[in-house]
């Protein structure tokens, strides 16, 4: 399916490219997450709003007081790491506060960042729920609540902002995290420990006799189970649901009771449609692949990421990565760095950063595998496809998804979103990587466009 294709599916679909405005709050304890709707629907008629409450992101750009850090600290619940409130905010630049967390350490030289401003880079326009403006305003913008942006093209810093932290605060990637499990299963598979035909119940036993257990490896990587745990806004704030449930359990805090494990959650997942027929995103599909992982390897996952790419891609700082109430890693998303460590992770797919990594921590084939695993017939099948298509607007639509990123495109781009306005793009082809945290209210704004703006009108 062609991108003009998929554009006029859209259409066709009556996808109108608007938004109804958000006016629900979340209350506390509640589950629940706004987020473009499952249409993808994006401009809005009235003007974009979050609740005035709300404290500018600007106002903790150099830390929180010790008392705002005790009450964010103490007070903390699940629905704190995907509301987008103020307690999120705190969440994210604090993750070992909240959760239990695992080191993943760097070592060796840092590979170095030239600073080459680029003006252009800040006035580029894009068109967004906030409306059509260039980058600059939008993330002056306070409803836009980005905390830190970055641009790296050809090896060189083009443009960096930090309107909402400083350069040596670690965010959480939330699920742009999600291409770092994919590329150790692309690791793995090159060198022959994982097969992506095989069952899941070969690599992970516990899954024998369960639906999941006879879903190939493959469909599992690119999100295409058809299991019953697809991430919708209905789903995510169903507490009886596999997600609402998986969501409220695995995100409880370091001083709450231990929760249901994610093993056990996923025991009670049951097929809805084939696989391999629709894309349809979750994060189960990668905390699936951080126990095959483990499995295969023998080593926790913190561990394996150090040794295969945080240690060998020249990092400046450690990361962390999250662990659930039941002591499992959260391979789907509570993975926390430097915002130029996020852009170097993005740099191992360009020729720049394999250069600049010295050994080896890409496979060769990986973007082809990447590329061939694109299926452009099932993209808007699912929810995730529609929010992409919508959200890159006139910047031109994705193709297809696969080895967790959420948007592969023709001309070789990759994109991967997390929630509350996370953000890794890569382009191979004009060596160009663009990341960027953010605390958007209740994961109701997608500024996604800007990226390929960028790279559309400067780098293509």
């Amino acid at each position: 399916m062609s991108r003009n294709r998929i554009i006029r599916t859209v259409m066709d679909n009556g996808l109108s490219l608007k938004l109804g405005k958000q006016r629900s709050l979340l209350a506390i304890g509640t589950l629940m997450v706004l987020s473009l709707n499952p249409a993808g629907q994006l401009a809005s008629e009235e003007a974009y709003a979050i609740p005035e409450g709300l404290t500018p992101v600007s106002t903790w750009k150099s830390g929180f007081t010790a008392q705002d850090a005790e009450r964010f600290r103490t007070g903390y619940r699940a629905i704190d790491f995907w509301s987008g409130t103020d307690s999120t905010v705190f969440t994210y630049l604090n993750l070992s506060e909240v959760l239990n967390t695992m080191h993943v350490a760097r070592s060796g030289d840092v590979v170095g960042l030239e600073n080459a401003p680029l003006p252009t880079v800040a006035n580029t326009v894009a068109t967004t729920q906030l409306g059509s403006m260039p980058l600059w305003e939008a993330i002056s913008d306070p409803r836009s609540r980005v905390q830190a942006m970055v641009v790296v093209h050809k090896g060189r810093i083009v443009f960096e902002d930090y309107p909402g932290m400083q350069p040596f605060h670690r965010h959480s990637w939330n699920s742009a995290s999600k291409p770092i499990t994919g590329l150790l299963i692309n690791q793995l598979v090159y060198e022959g420990v994982v097969d992506l035909s095989e069952p899941v119940s070969r690599y992970l036993p516990f899954t024998s006799g369960i639906p999941l257990g006879a879903i190939s490896v493959a469909d599992v990587l690119h999100q295409r189970t058809g299991l019953d745990y697809e991430e919708t806004n209905t789903s995510i704030s169903d507490p009886n649901h596999a997600i609402g449930f998986g969501f409220s359990r695995a995100l409880a805090g370091r001083n709450e009771p231990v929760q249901v494990s994610i093993r056990d959650a996923l025991s009670k997942v049951g097929q809805v449609r084939a696989p391999g027929t629709a894309f349809q995103y979750s994060s189960y599909n990668t905390q699936i692949l951080g126990l095959i992982v483990e499995a295969v390897t023998q080593r926790p996952l913190n561990e394996v990421i150090s040794a295969r790419i945080w240690r060998a891609a020249g990092m400046e700082g450690d990361a962390l990565l999250g662990l659930s109430s039941a002591g499992e890693a959260l391979a789907a998303g509570a993975f926390s760095s430097r915002l130029r460590d996020f852009a170097r992770f993005g740099m191992l797919f360009t020729p720049s950063g394999r250069k600049a990594s010295g050994a080896p921590v890409v496979p060769e084939s990986y973007l082809a595998d990447v590329y061939a695993a694109a299926d452009p017939d099932i993209y808007l099948e699912g929810v995730q496809g529609n929010r992409m298509v919508a959200g890159f607007g006139r910047e031109g639509a994705p193709s297809g998804a696969a080895y967790q990123w959420d948007a592969v495109f023709e001309d070789g781009d990759l994109f991967k979103a997390g929630i509350n306005g996370q953000g890794l793009y890569v382009s191979p082809g004009t060596d160009t990587v663009i990341a960027y945290f953010s605390t958007t209210f209740a994961n109701s704004l997608y500024l996604i466009a800007y990226p390929r703006a960028i790279v559309n009108d400067l780098f293509r």
